[in-house]
């Protein structure tokens, strides 16, 4: 009877993940942001009550990223601890991680200075720019975000910057969804967890990966929700832009969507070359969490789909992307290092100013440092640190705002599938293939 009973759960587990792979296929999620932009470029009047559902979709989602990364961490650093090539496998994502930040700072300095330096901006243009600058100002309580010497000094002295990683009351942060803090703590306990079972003997990490287990049953649960998620987050929010924002805002639009493409592509061109396995193979794996981004515009919440891409579709090696991918995804942001630096020449662009070859350098540098600013903060609180980035170059942050709040919903799409995809190539260029096991080549 216990047999029958373990062969029923494990096939009931099976048919379960088979129905989870079978919904969230390339063509589907693909036929779901079709479906998305058709029905906001009809506005039918339903549309406006699609946005509640996106929320729950996003509600369902958050239920378990939290407990999720509280169990991962902790048997990631178990791991990597017991393992006895830990540490040349951290030293090789050390450089991966120094070597991609370099290289998209740079690739996205120089193709977007490219991109600017041969469009002009007319006075028809501006003045279209002008208007909606009012029309955001009018709609959009934007003093908090404008006010930079008040939100310069509360990233430096209250909860961001560094003080947003500080775990003083993991309860507190547990209960305020912060899930920076929340990894910090995960990170610290598991290298105590694992110094006391050297010394005791005791171990709580078995009961970690059934919380783990149950963590990953719930999230493949909510994945069969993943095409209706799709169209009830984008739909809705493309239609309240409308296509004049982005027609006055096009040269923006152009020169980050296509540096965004163009890194995506690099990323997971990369990854083919490091497993050795075709482009095509590499793409549909990541495609389930690029999209699932792109629709949540949450990073963390594509953790553990993510792992399963690497880990099961890709067969990554296992150690090293449990312990960077929900670190990675938290604190490593590509897709705000190109919105600032697109930002800043947009605006330079429409001042007129130029960029010698150092300024576009110390550009480089600057919004690379700036990302890291922005940890611990969301929503229009987020575009505090640009004004680090603007301010050396002599350019107005009071403007810069309002257009980045305009055009930040969609931009905000591709900035989660960057760091989504590129974390996922500095894991696989770091922590290579796993040989004992085959990757399906097929697309």
């Amino acid at each position: 009877m216990t047999e029958m009973n373990s062969s029923s759960r494990a096939a009931a587990g099976f048919s379960l993940k088979a129905l989870s792979q079978s919904v969230n296929r390339p063509s589907i999620t693909l036929a779901a942001i079709l479906v998305a932009l058709v029905l906001s470029a009809m506005r039918p009047p339903f549309l406006q009550y699609l946005r509640p559902v996106g929320d729950f979709y996003i509600a369902l989602l958050k239920i378990c990223v939290l407990p999720f990364l509280l169990s991962t961490i902790p048997l990631a650093v178990r791991s990597a601890m017991t393992n006895g090539s830990a540490g040349g496998t951290l030293r090789s994502l050390v450089v991966w991680l120094v070597i991609t930040l370099a290289s998209v700072a740079s690739a996205s300095v120089m193709v977007t200075s490219m991109i600017f330096s041969f469009a002009s901006v007319d006075e028809r243009t501006i003045a279209n720019i002008g208007v909606l600058v009012g029309q955001s100002s009018d709609s959009m309580d934007v003093e908090f975000a404008i006010d930079s010497q008040r939100t310069s000094g509360n990233f430096v002295i209250g909860e961001t910057g560094i003080f947003s990683v500080i775990p003083t009351n993991v309860f507190a942060a547990l209960a305020a969804n912060d899930s920076v803090r929340v990894l910090c703590f995960a990170l610290i306990f598991g290298v105590g967890m694992v110094m006391t079972e050297r010394e005791s003997g005791y171990s709580i990490f078995g009961a970690l990966r059934h919380v783990q287990a149950v963590c990953i049953t719930i999230f493949e649960w909510f994945s069969l929700l993943v095409p209706i998620g799709i169209v009830a987050l984008i739909a809705p929010q493309v239609a309240l832009l409308g296509a004049n924002a982005f027609t006055v805002l096009a040269l923006f639009a152009y020169a980050f969507v296509g540096t965004s493409l163009l890194l995506l592509s690099v990323a997971i061109l990369i990854s083919a070359w490091s497993l050795g396995v075709p482009f095509g193979a590499v793409f549909t794996a990541l495609l389930k969490p690029m999209m699932l981004g792109a629709s949540t515009r949450n990073t963390l919440v594509c953790v553990p789909i993510a792992l399963e891409a690497l880990k099961d579709d890709l067969k990554v090696k296992r150690e090293l992307c449990d312990l960077f991918i929900p670190l990675g995804f938290a604190t490593v942001r590509f897709g705000t290092i190109l919105y600032f630096i697109v930002a800043t020449l947009f605006i330079g662009t429409l001042m007129g100013r130029s960029f010698s070859v150092p300024d576009l350098g110390m550009l480089a540098v600057f919004s690379t440092v700036a990302s890291f600013a922005t940890l611990g903060l969301n929503g229009i609180a987020a575009l505090s640190p640009l004004a680090v980035v603007l301010r050396p170059f002599g350019l107005p942050y009071e403007i810069a705002v309002p257009l980045m709040i305009i055009v930040d919903p969609i931009a905000e799409l591709f900035r989660v599938m960057l760091n989504v995809t590129i974390n996922c190539m500095v894991s696989t260029g770091a922590s290579g293939r796993d040989t004992t096991q085959t990757i399906a080549t097929s697309s």
